[in-house]
């Protein structure tokens, strides 16, 4: 499983967004989303999986 957030909607060539971090083999991401604007969340896996999204604004 991997999981990105990006500013680009082209899931093959955006670029991730900083402030984040990775963890188990991309599996987990925590991170702050270092401004206000769209950004979008691509969550791939194979052949399935479970996954749930956790946002706080502040």
């Amino acid at each position: 499983a991997q999981f990105v957030v990006s500013k680009s909607a082209d899931f093959f060539s955006g670029a991730v967004v900083e402030g984040g971090k990775e963890t188990y083999n991309g599996k987990n991401w925590v991170g702050k989303v270092p401004a206000t604007g769209d950004y979008y969340v691509y969550v791939t896996a194979h052949p399935t999986s479970k996954y749930s999204l956790r946002v706080t604004v502040k």
